[in-house]
């Protein structure tokens, strides 16, 4: 009887020996599985970098501006910008590829540093200042792994030097003093010399950057920034007076580089004191207003 207790102990205890390793085995699967599924959809996730809207080609010396977003899972970046360079890359980049392992030397400074929480849509600006050929990508630095889209492309050009007339008055009175003004656009430097030159007498046709003043018919002209330094891109506001009625020609004019830049023709009309006066229109009439009668009651 004694005998048979015991082994009844026994297959008890073992019972719940095994019931012991059961239970720790579950809990070793639940933590293996739910490390598991951290892993699975960790490597399921993923982020996207989207260039929003970006400009085809900027002057050299002005700012291009770029928006871009980012999507994926909520959490916060440090870093995200886009990166330039003269050289291209092509090919699909990997998230093991840092910028500094890339030929972009130039980065829109805006978001380099700091904490961004993503989703979110970006807008940076960089000063584009040498002219060329730039390829670029965004790129973002998400949980210590980079992001890129795909590469596009930017051409930086000189801009042409270019004088503009934005306000010329088609008709003056002589001896009455009225204003021009111009604009000079371009790359930066300094100019000695631009004015509206004017004239009797038209010189039709296109100039070209050899036709001086001196060229031209054009025999009188605003004083005011025909000698100076004035450092360009710039707007500029003269004033003049021309004593003879009549039709004049004018064009806008500066010497940059020791070059000739020149303004499409124009015409004034100058009219005389005389027919600038208005003529008084004639009073109306006054009425009296008639008398009314009313009926008695």
């Amino acid at each position: 009887m004694t005998e048979e207790k015991h082994d009844e102990a026994a297959i008890t205890g073992d019972l719940a020996g095994n019931k012991l390793i059961w239970i720790a085995g579950a809990i070793i699967l639940l933590i293996a599985g739910w490390f598991g599924l951290k892993a699975i959809f960790a490597s399921m996730e993923s982020y996207r970098l989207t260039l929003v809207n970006a400009p085809k080609e900027v002057n050299a010396s002005s700012v291009a501006t770029f928006t871009w977003r980012i999507d994926g899972s909520p959490t916060t970046i440090n870093h995200t910008s886009v990166h330039l360079g003269t050289t291209s890359q092509t090919g699909e980049l990997g998230k093991d590829v840092k910028p500094e392992n890339t030929p972009y030397n130039l980065a829109v400074p805006d978001f380099l540093n700091g904490n961004y929480s993503i989703p979110l849509q970006f807008i940076g600006n960089i000063t584009m200042t040498n002219s060329g050929i730039y390829y670029y990508r965004v790129h973002a630095l998400i949980k210590d792994k980079n992001y890129w889209s795909d590469e596009y492309s930017l051409e930086v050009k000189i801009p042409e030097y270019k004088v503009t007339l934005q306000d010329a008055p088609p008709q003056v009175t002589e001896n009455q003093t009225f204003a021009f003004t111009w604009r000079v656009d371009g790359l930066s430097t300094t100019i000695n010399h631009t004015s509206v030159h004017y004239g009797t007498q038209s010189t039709p046709g296109t100039l070209s950057k050899t036709v001086k003043p001196e060229d031209t018919n054009y025999t009188d002209l605003i004083k005011d920034f025909a000698k100076g330094n004035y450092t360009i891109p710039l707007q500029f506001v003269g004033n003049t007076t021309i004593a003879k009625s009549g039709t004049y020609y004018i064009r806008g004019h500066a010497i940059i580089n020791g070059e000739n830049y020149w303004t499409d023709e124009r015409t004034l009309e100058v009219i005389s004191a005389k027919e600038a006066v208005v003529t008084p229109t004639p009073e109306s009439e006054e009425t009296e207003p008639s008398p009314t009668v009313q009926p008695s009651p």
